[in-house]
């Protein structure tokens, strides 16, 4: 005999299921292609009430247009038509428009250079407090120069539809070897961070733009990406003395944010705090929740224990997202787990092609056995005490995680009582943003000439803040220009799924990147060859012999890395150049600055060693210019690194 459901799942109901759900589509259009999935979406049936858009929406648009101009017209009347769907498909609130646009690295919307591309969280940090700014910018407080920024990207995101902002990284950068965070990190001091994570939010909300502030509790202590494997961290909640605890570090920035939300009044204006959100991260507390392989994004410890409880804990009481689920730390089962040690393919998990191991040679031996999968995920996530679930790739199981959780509400697991308290969150975070549908119809139509001024005039900004983000680690002679120079740059490798996209990258038939330097590189030779027409460039790799580091006895030499403290192999290059080159050599970390530890010795006195935190256009520009003395290096490293 059929089991009678609990619940008669009706599509009020439903409706308010799909207002926790956020998803991704693909194609640059959500009207043609395998763009519409997201129609259906957030149309009747599933009523999803969020949406991202991720840097491959951004790419190009559906059809050609002629400039960066149009492309930001063509987007913004995408995300409205998005808007007017949900309208007419009889969701009563509008849509989450949310988009990962920290700054540097991780810009989705400054693809194609829609919107202002402003350095990222450690290069941001980088710039000194001791220098005195112009009266059109803003104080000397490298913190004032954050809520700046991230005001000016809220002015374009807000402008172009974006309501919601996956940023800033709350993450703690006290592990060097992080495979994810690193220079997205605003540095490894906690307190620190949390100055540079308030001004964040204060400058986005100031734009009406919301915040999700990640990843909870924090991903700066691990060895393991959570794109590819479940990392741990074998910490206590406590203040411990010896700083050992959670609280000595990675819920500083967390706790510092919610006491000024709850007992700061002076913070934000009118409803601004009710607009910010915490993002929950894919990573283990064992010394928590007891249970190695539960992430914290699926943890009612920490998300409903940690981040609410008023007593010992947070006390957020704002709106709670997740990670998105399709990250292998959720995704890959351990169904999945055997079928890749037995060779097979799987179709699951963010990134197919990239399969390295997930063993933490810091962890405690304990393998890992798998996530739950994508569609219980969903579930346990909003168990837990989240109140939105991201899925951003694959529309299958985008669904599967809606009728799983109908499932789970009509048979009783997840309440329907719970899920209202958790509707009012997510209803009261709208109305804040202007997502009713009244107020949002206020809106005008897309202002050419208004966002021309605010390009131009945040264009300005970029440029004051990048020159500013230069780090001087080795102080030696700079390049001369009249002389002959020779730019090494190492070939692409794959380090962070977070930042080298899994999607639009050539690759062979067996999944190996074929293109052997980035656009970023060869933008920084260009820029250089500007200065000096009698410039050589050499992209060198593992594979390469002596030969390739062969320097003539009149050639300046540029050595650019990029994460040589993983891929040792460059300074294996390096050690070759110091042996020939005659004339000055410039060392230009382009990501981490650990590059160089434990190496320094090795550089000459005339030699000097430079860091820009990230390897943007801009931020490479910006190098240029300090090598031959156009502009001078006024950084300061928030990142521990040996100063020479």
């Amino acid at each position: 005999m059929a089991q009678t459901s609990a619940l008669n799942l009706t599509d009020d109901i439903k409706k308010e299921i799909g207002q926790h759900f956020i998803f991704g589509f693909h194609g640059p259009s959500p009207f043609s292609g395998r763009g519409t999935d997201i129609l259906t979406l957030i149309g009747p049936g599933y009523w999803a009430g969020n949406v991202i858009f991720m840097k491959r929406n951004v790419l190009e648009p559906e059809h050609a247009v002629s400039s960066e101009r149009e492309r930001a017209e063509v987007l913004a009347s995408y995300i409205a038509g998005l808007q007017q769907h949900a309208r007419d498909s009889g969701q009563i609130l509008g849509l989450g428009i949310g988009t990962d646009q920290e700054g540097g690295l991780v810009s989705a919307f400054s693809a194609n250079g829609i919107a202002t591309l402003f350095p990222g969280a450690m290069a941001m940090a980088s710039i000194s407090e001791d220098l005195t700014f112009s009266d059109d910018l803003p104080s000397k407080s490298s913190p004032n120069f954050t809520e700046a920024i991230y005001a000016a990207q809220g002015v374009e995101l807000n402008m172009l539809g974006v309501n919601w902002a996956f940023a800033p990284v709350a993450d703690v950068n006290s592990e060097r070897e992080n495979p994810v965070i690193g220079v997205r990190s605003f540095g490894d001091d906690p307190e620190r961070v949390a100055q540079h994570v308030l001004s964040s939010c204060k400058g986005l909300t100031s734009a009406g733009v919301a915040p999700s502030v990640k990843h909870f509790p924090g991903h700066g202590d691990t060895r393991v990406d959570s794109h590819i494997g479940l990392p741990r961290v074998y910490k206590e909640w406590a203040h411990n003395p010896d700083g050992s605890g959670l609280e000595n570090i990675e819920l500083v920035p967390f706790r510092r944010l919610t006491e000024k939300i709850q007992y700061d009044k002076n913070s934000f204006e009118d409803n601004e705090s009710d607009m910010i959100t915490v993002m929950t991260g894919h990573m283990s507390l064992p010394l928590v929740t007891g249970k190695a392989d539960e992430s914290a994004s699926l943890s009612a410890t920490v998300t409903t224990g940690i981040l609410r409880e008023r007593i010992k804990g947070l006390g957020f009481d704002g709106v709670v997202v997740t990670d998105c689920l399709e990250m292998d730390a959720i995704a890959r089962t351990r169904e999945d787990l055997m079928k890749g040690q037995q060779g097979q393919i799987s179709d699951k998990g963010i990134d197919t092609h990239y399969r390295p191991g997930s063993i933490d040679k810091a962890d405690r031996g304990k393998e890992w056995k798998g996530g739950p999968g994508i569609e219980e995920g969903a579930v346990l996530a909003l168990e837990a005490g989240a109140d939105i679930v991201m899925i951003c790739h694959t529309f299958e199981k985008q669904k599967a995680a809606v009728q799983h959780v109908w499932s789970a509400v009509e048979t009783g697991r997840f309440s329907l009582d719970k899920l209202r308290e958790s509707t009012k969150r997510v209803a009261k975070w709208k109305k804040a943003l202007g997502l009713e549908w009244n107020l949002y119809g206020e809106r005008g139509g897309w202002n050419q000439d208004a966002w021309d001024q605010i390009k131009a005039r945040n264009t300005a900004l970029s440029l004051a803040a990048y020159k500013r983000t230069i780090v001087c680690l080795k102080r030696g002679e700079m390049l001369d220009p009249q002389k002959k120079i020779v730019v090494f740059t190492p070939v692409v490798e794959r380090y962070n799924l977070a930042v080298d996209d899994a999607e639009g990258v050539l690759r062979t038939k067996g999944g190996a990147i074929r293109n052997t330097t980035g656009s970023y590189f060869l933008s920084f030779v260009d820029a250089i060859k500007k200065s000096v027409s009698s410039t050589r460039h050499v992209v060198f790799s593992q594979q390469d012999t002596d030969g390739q580091y062969v320097v003539q006895p009149e050639e300046q030499v540029i050595y650019t890395l990029r994460n040589a403290d993983r891929s040792t192999w460059q300074l294996r290059g390096l050690e070759r150049i110091l042996r020939s080159a005659q004339e000055r050599v410039v060392v230009v970390s382009s990501c981490t600055p650990y590059d160089l530890i434990g190496f320094q010795d090795e550089l000459r006195a005339k030699d000097s060693y430079l860091a820009c935190n990230e390897y943007t256009k801009p931020s490479l520009e910006a190098v240029k210019r300090v090598i031959f003395g156009e502009e001078t290096a006024t950084g300061k490293m928030p990142v521990r690194v040996a100063i020479m």
